[in-house]
């Protein structure tokens, strides 16, 4: 499975780490958990970026959300605490989406 390379969308971690910020404290893991995931910004961005791709091995946007809450915590890594590089979350969560995948 290859996908596209894509930007790091900048204003998506800046919105959710400013979201933390307000809401969580500094070591609350559960309440980082939600935050990331409110509104699906970042699993709109990769979805948009990748769905024809992910299609051609059996994904649909409700497989897509399931695999990749796989991987919260890696984002909660990227975007709340700064600990993993963009290129490093990108190619951990296509390695779980080769995992999960039909092709």
């Amino acid at each position: 499975m290859e996908l596209p390379r894509i930007g790091e969308p900048m204003h998506i971690k800046n919105r959710i780490k400013q979201m933390s910020e307000v809401v969580c404290s500094s070591n609350d893991a559960d309440c980082h958990k939600v935050v990331v995931w409110s509104n699906n910004e970042l699993a709109k961005y990769l979805w948009d970026a990748w769905s024809s791709e992910l299609k051609e091995y059996g994904y649909s946007w409700q497989k897509f959300l399931k695999v990749l809450k796989l991987m919260t915590g890696d984002i909660v890594l990227w975007a709340v605490k700064d600990s993993i590089a963009w290129s490093e979350l990108l190619n951990r969560i296509t390695s779980i989406l080769k995992v999960y995948s039909e092709g």
